[in-house]
């Protein structure tokens, strides 16, 4: 609480009055006095009362989005995308209270503090107002705490009051496109004979080798011919397609820790991937520090956000899993990529992202684009000439399989 320079002026004005009433024997000047100090702690005392009578409620058009193993629900933004929140301001007490000025003190990284202005409100009365931040870090952040500052009667005191606490919102790294690879939807799933066909209806199947109780209805005669061997049908249950995304956040042992830059670049790249998967109806598994989770459809591409916003750097730990149809690597180091690829099948694509392909990380932040190798899944791969033709060649849509050679760094912005 603070005395306004009206303020100031009654209490020494008061104050003298008083001494010059004992110090003159003038008793007339004692009520003077007094009436000047008390309009002053009058003051003091409404605007305590009214200021503790303030509710303010927070709103935002952001939808809220919570992990599957996770109670917490958080409105979800996106860096360098503008929020807007709504304040509800209600004097909930028996008293009016005078215009105010409301601010919003924003945590670090979600942009600059705002203020408001609040009209006088009567008993039950309410006042919206409206106020943006520009989120230029990616994390769990929002606003940090809203004040009210309330002027008393006849503006003697001022008092600044702390109304209501944090207001948390996550902050996921910028959306971005990119487009799945063009051999995904042809590589097998779950089968682990590679002999998958399509069929004439919605169900595959692959061949096998005749055993005896085997339908003969099922032989397959152009794989019976090919082989030499009665083949016949196996029809499998209709497969999902479905692609593992793993975000590994902790350098290799001779390089430093990666900054929190690089790590919203890493980030980035898987999330840009992982939401090409989902809006192609793949289910997505994503592997990253501390998380494991499964994304299935476009619905949860709002969830793979906000796994962008909460996850940690650190090493992640491959789970157990079946051979997907496509593997998406993003790590710090080169050394780490290879390390994580080299746990998979060669017949499963497996595409690296690493930081040495990328020469300038300046399109973090407001930037509406990834490097174009990034996007389409493509990017060149060294051969030595050592290398046979066919451990020099990789898979369509520019990747490898588990002990392909190590990544060339594609153009970066700007180079």
């Amino acid at each position: 609480m603070r005395l306004s320079t009206s303020g100031i002026i009654f209490v020494l004005a008061g104050a003298a009055l008083i001494i010059a009433a004992y110090r003159f024997a003038l008793p007339g000047l004692l009520p003077a006095g007094l009436l000047l100090l008390g309009l002053v702690v009058l003051s003091a005392l409404l605007i305590v009362w009214g200021t503790r009578r303030v509710s303010v409620t927070m709103s935002t058009p952001l939808p809220e989005v919570a992990l599957a193993a996770s109670r917490d629900r958080y409105p979800l933004a996106a860096e360098g995308k503008e929020v807007e929140v709504e304040a509800r301001v209600t004097n909930i007490g028996q008293l009016a209270i005078p215009a105010a000025t409301i601010d919003f003190v924003a945590a670090e990284g979600f942009g600059d503090s705002t203020s408001g202005e609040v009209p006088p409100l009567a008993h039950r009365a309410s006042q919206t107002v409206l106020t943006s931040f520009t989120p230029n870090r990616r994390g769990v952040s929002g606003i940090e705490a809203v004040l009210i500052t309330v002027f008393g009667p006849f503006g003697l005191v001022k008092m600044k009051r702390k109304v209501r606490g944090a207001f948390p919102v996550a902050v996921s790294v910028p959306i971005l496109g990119a487009r799945i690879p063009k051999d995904s939807s042809i590589r097998p799933a779950r089968l682990d004979d590679g002999k998958v066909r399509s069929g004439h209806t919605t169900r595959d199947f692959h061949t096998r080798e005749y055993v005896p109780g085997d339908d003969l209805r099922h032989v397959h005669w152009p794989s019976t011919a090919k082989s030499g061997e009665l083949m016949v049908r196996h029809e499998a249950d209709e497969e999902t397609l479905h692609a593992l995304i793993v975000i590994d956040l902790a350098a290799d042992a001779a390089d430093a820790q990666p900054s929190e830059q690089e790590i919203e670049f890493l980030l980035a790249a898987a999330v840009s991937a992982g939401t090409a998967f989902l809006r192609s109806d793949y289910e997505v598994f994503v592997v990253a520090p501390g998380h494991e989770t499964r994304l299935k459809g476009a619905r949860d591409i709002d969830r793979l956000r906000l796994l962008s916003a909460i996850v940690r750097p650190g090493r992640v730990e491959l789970p157990k899993h079946d051979n997907p149809n496509h593997i998406v690597i993003c790590a710090v180091g080169d050394e780490r990529g290879q390390e994580l690829a080299s746990a998979f099948s060669r017949r499963v694509p497996v595409t690296l992202r690493t930081l040495s392909e990328i020469g300038d990380l300046t399109m973090i932040g407001l930037s509406e684009d990834l490097p174009e190798s990034w996007t389409t899944f493509e990017s060149k791969r060294r051969s030595t000439a050592s290398q046979s033709p066919a451990e020099s060649s990789t898979t369509p849509g520019g990747s490898a399989g588990v002990g392909s050679p190590m990544p060339d760094g594609p153009q970066g912005v700007g180079r």
